[in-house]
Parts: structure tokens; C-alpha cells; sequence
């Protein structure tokens, strides 16, 4: 097709379309199928952030008008974050495909806007047709094609001993997320749970609990450490209200529980800034005598001495 066109429009003398061929395996998606990005395509993140925060700001703002806008944008953002948290832990999604096994574990593992888009690569597995065509060992082999177009076939691998599932489609290796061709293997082997390697988990609902409990003693960032150890704190407590609150002997338990630690953690003297934080720590100045009250309370003295000779 690229000849084609050069052909069409006559640009085989064309210095920049014959280098920008060259450098296909830098642009054309189908050279960067193996490649992960995130979901991140181009420099949509950033016109994203542009488009929210021209609501909020104008060219004839004043720096103090600024700054409050700013701040009412990062508060939505901040908004946005703890609404799509909450739903994902504490609200259960409908069941829509025919592999509710398959759903409902994807359902507890993924956060919600991420269960969107495997849910659909599991709806899309319930109309594959999947034959095993090789077994080799602890390696099975399949073929896959969508239901009416038998002529589009992808070939899927099973390493069973291994527990992954690799597809010549390569939509794992690029979106993060198993692919239809992947489910219907699954499906035809009766495997209703997505393997653990399988399972990216940077999708995943405790992707920040985790990446801030490997954090928790960075000796090399004292402020990245304190607010680590902050946020996997408040997610445990947060874990603890949702369980302790169910009954009242648990709720009463952990209360006494969170009393005690408190007494004895401030007995010890311990808190969140002692330790190897304390450089890093700004506390009050000490007091110190001032030099010039004290040259005043002189002055002060040697005209007494001179008021009273006179």
C-alpha cells in the first residue's frame, strides 16, 4: 500500500517520505504491537490536562486569582480520584457475558474503568470458535477465529506449567490486558480464573497499597518515606473501618486495639518524624536570649546612675 501511493502521487524522489519509511518500525503500529505504553497514545494526557484547567483559568487573571483556580482544579482532579476508588471497592458491577466465573474474578481484581475493557475482550471470547490443534508436553496450542469469519485465524500458546497464555495478536503485550483470543483458550479448557501473570498489575485495585509498601523504606528519599508510610497507613485503616463497623464486638475490639497503640506509641515518644526523618524535619526555632534587650537594660541603667548624680 505505501508503494501504492508513492507510485499514485510520484514521490519516489521525495527525500522525506523515502527517510520517513525507513523509520516505519518507529511509527507504524503494526511494528509496536509488542510495545507497552500504558494506554497512553500521543499527547492526549496532556491536551486532556489543558482542556480542564482553560475552564478555570483566563488570561486576565491576577497571580492570587490563579493560584485559587489551580487549587479548585487539583481538587477535582483529587474528587475524580476518590469517586473512582470508592466505586471500585465498594460498588459491584453488572454481570453481562455468558463467562460470569471469568467476570466476576476480573470484577475483584481490576478497577472498574479497567474491568470495562477486559469485560469486553470476555464478551468477545463468548462468540470464538477454539480448536487444539498441537500438544506438545505441558505446551497446548490453539486456533481461534470469530464466529462467521473463519478465514482470520490467530494462534494462541498455552504453557501450562508455566501458567501463561502468549497470542500472536500480541494485545497483552501492548494494552496490558488479556486478549478475546486468550479467554476463549480459557474458556475451552474450563479455567475460570485469569492466571496471575496474566494480570497486570498496574490495573489492579491495590496497585497503589503495593507500589507504597515497597516504598515504605526508600533511605534514599526521607519525604517519599513519609508520605508512603502516610498512604499505606490510611489504607489499612481504611480496610479496618469497612470490616470493624460490621459488628459491634469487632468495632469495640478494634477501638480498644487502636487506643492502646496510640498510649503506648506516644509513651515511647514515637511519631512519624523521629527516626531517620529527623534531617529532613522542620520544627520551631529555640529561643535564645536576644543581645539587644539586654544593651537596652544597660542604657537603661547608666542614665539612672547619670539622673541621679545630677
Amino acid at each position: 500500500m505505501w508503494g501504492d501511493m508513492v507510485e499514485k502521487y510520484n514521490l519516489s524522489s521525495n527525500s522525506w517520505v523515502n527517510q520517513t519509511y525507513e523509520l516505519r518500525n518507529l511509527w507504524a503500529l503494526a511494528y509496536l504491537r509488542n510495545q507497552f505504553f500504558g494506554r497512553i497514545k500521543t499527547t492526549c494526557q496532556c491536551e486532556g490536562i489543558n482542556s480542564l484547567i482553560k475552564a478555570y483559568v483566563r488570561k486576565k487573571d491576577t497571580l492570587l486569582e490563579f493560584i485559587n483556580n489551580m487549587e479548585i482544579v487539583v481538587s477535582h482532579y483529587r474528587n475524580n480520584k476518590r469517586v473512582a476508588e470508592f466505586n471500585s471497592k465498594y460498588t459491584d458491577p453488572l454481570f453481562v457475558t455468558s463467562l460470569p466465573t471469568l467476570e466476576g474474578f476480573a470484577a475483584k481484581t481490576f478497577t472498574r474503568n479497567m474491568f470495562r475493557e477486559v469485560r469486553k475482550e470476555i464478551d468477545g471470547a463468548c462468540v470464538m470458535n477454539t480448536e487444539l490443534v498441537i500438544q506438545d508436553g505441558g505446551k497446548l496450542y490453539f486456533k481461534c477465529n470469530s464466529f462467521g469469519m473463519p478465514e482470520i485465524d490467530h494462534v494462541v500458546e498455552f504453557d501450562r506449567v508455566g501458567g501463561m497464555l502468549r497470542c500472536e495478536c500480541l494485545w497483552f503485550e501492548n494494552q496490558g490486558i488479556p486478549c478475546m483470543h486468550i479467554f476463549a483458550c480459557l474458556k475451552h479448557q474450563y479455567v475460570e480464573f485469569i492466571l496471575e501473570r496474566l494480570v497486570c498489575k498496574r490495573w489492579t485495585k491495590n496497585a497503589k497499597s503495593d507500589f507504597m509498601k515497597s516504598n515504605v523504606d526508600d533511605p534514599s528519599d526521607s519525604d517519599k518515606v513519609l508520605k508512603c508510610r502516610l498512604g499505606v497507613l490510611g489504607a489499612e485503616c481504611s480496610k479496618l473501618m469497612d470490616v470493624a463497623c460490621k459488628n459491634s464486638s469487632d468495632f469495640v475490639k478494634a477501638m480498644n486495639d487502636i487506643v492502646n497503640t496510640i498510649t503506648k506509641l506516644q509513651k515511647q515518644g514515637e511519631n512519624p518524624h523521629k527516626g531517620d526523618l529527623d534531617d529532613d524535619y522542620i520544627v520551631d526555632p529555640l529561643v535564645v536570649k536576644s543581645k539587644r534587650h539586654d544593651s537596652v537594660k544597660n542604657q537603661q541603667k547608666m542614665k539612672k546612675g547619670r539622673d541621679v548624680g545630677g
